[in-house]
């Protein structure tokens, strides 16, 4: 890369989040924007990714920001003629405890705020469309059918080819290796080659990656990097090809039909989590020093999930999928700026949910880049809401995995 290339917007990371927010800044006119990867797109989280797609989140605004990926999705697919693989099957999401049964009420009260169908399902009905499951008296059952699942690598190139389209510069193979400027003033990046380049504004959208990278420019970011991982089977006669995501609160876990199989996740009862300094370049084989090969995970969570899928038990396991996910202390994003620091934004700490968000993070980012009045409040995803703290703290680490271990939602 020359060194005297001097973009409007450099955009860190070529994943999922980086993507769509060059897709969403490209439709501004005249916005010079370079996207720098280190490797190629969509190589690393967003390819280990679930890919479920729930419009329905614990807050509105959450819910907004997942609305807005089937709206990107739509939009992707009529600017190309070419549709994407979206698995429009719903998602049924299924408790008998009291806690599990209020979160249903909740979701379906959410639902209907946002102008969304449901659909409350008897045991038969629920089990029929998931015949994976087999289900207690006294379980309720909740049925969202504009939900669905996706194939995260799909999604993040036909982002990546509206950008380009639109005339986004993509660097692949070039490292930054740390930002530029004073403490009040982020004024470029660094490369691994000593390059620089100079930029009005910077956005790291870097993923887990993202922490150590702004630490060292003094920027905190209230994220650490939590394990997050499923498990698939090979094909079994009862796992229906096309059928719904199920999320199950009663266990923490979620499955859904993969390739005649069963994908599912549990949720880690203990805190599994890293030092941000700590990650490789490449996650594809990083394991965790606690519980690697997550047999820990699958003991202890197997029980609960049994209770509600009891197919498990006829299940050959074929992979054991391990990644890393950016979790914040309430498990929602950080997305805008940093109070006091001029030329830099954050579009990172997902917790879980990147593909999900990733078409209303791009919106957000671009209207606030942009200054167009934001289309969801920016406040509850700010960056300084936790106050000051130190993101290579062990203690603050541990807060951000303990978010992880609550989750009960998709």
């Amino acid at each position: 890369m020359s060194i005297s290339c001097h973009p409007d917007v450099v955009v860190i990371g070529g994943g999922i989040l980086g993507c769509s927010i060059a897709s969403y800044l490209s439709q501004q006119p005249g916005l010079a924007v370079t996207v720098i990867e280190r490797g190629g797109l969509a190589e690393q989280t967003t390819s280990q990714a679930a890919g479920l797609l729930t419009r329905i989140r614990p807050s509105s605004g959450l819910t907004a920001l997942a609305t807005e990926t089937f709206e990107a999705i739509d939009r992707l697919e009529q600017g190309s003629g070419v549709p994407l693989p979206l698995q429009r099957a719903g998602s049924l999401q299924v408790a008998a405890s009291a806690s599990g049964q209020c979160q249903l009420e909740t979701l379906a009260l959410r639902a209907a705020e946002f102008g969304r169908d449901t659909e409350w399902f008897d045991n038969s009905e629920a089990e029929k469309l998931a015949p994976w499951l087999a289900l207690e008296a006294g379980t309720r059952a909740l049925f969202l059918p504009d939900d669905g699942y996706i194939d995260p690598y799909a999604l993040c190139m036909a982002y990546a080819r509206e950008a380009r389209r639109n005339g986004v510069r993509f660097q692949l193979y070039h490292e930054v290796t740390s930002l530029i400027g004073s403490e009040s003033r982020v004024t470029g990046v660094r490369l691994s080659t000593g390059d620089t380049v100079q930029a009005g504004l910077v956005i790291d959208a870097a993923g887990p990656w993202s922490t150590a990278l702004a630490h060292q420019q003094g920027i905190n970011l209230a994220m650490a990097p939590i394990r997050s991982h499923y498990w698939i089977s090979a094909p079994h006669s009862r796992i229906a090809t096309g059928g719904p995501i199920t999320i199950l609160p009663d266990s923490g876990a979620y499955a859904r039909p993969e390739v005649g199989g069963l994908l599912f996740g549990l949720r880690d009862n203990r805190a599994v989590y890293a030092r941000p300094d700590a990650l490789p370049n490449n996650l594809h084989g990083y394991r965790f020093d606690v519980d690697p090969t997550g047999g820990e995970a699958l003991e202890e969570g197997y029980p609960s999930f049994h209770r509600q899928c009891p197919v498990i038990e006829e299940l050959s396991l074929a992979h054991y999928i391990s990644s890393v996910s950016s979790y914040t202390p309430d498990s929602a994003p950080l997305v805008g700026a940093m109070p006091g620091v001029d030329g830099f934004v954050a579009a990172t700490g997902c917790s879980g949910a990147g593909i999900g968000l990733s078409g209303g993070i791009g919106r957000l980012v671009s209207d606030l880049v942009t200054g167009k009045p934001p289309f969801v409040s920016p406040n509850d995803f700010r960056l300084d809401r936790f106050g000051p703290v130190d993101s290579f703290d062990a203690t603050f680490i541990k807060r951000c995995a303990e978010a992880r271990a609550r989750k009960r939602s998709g």
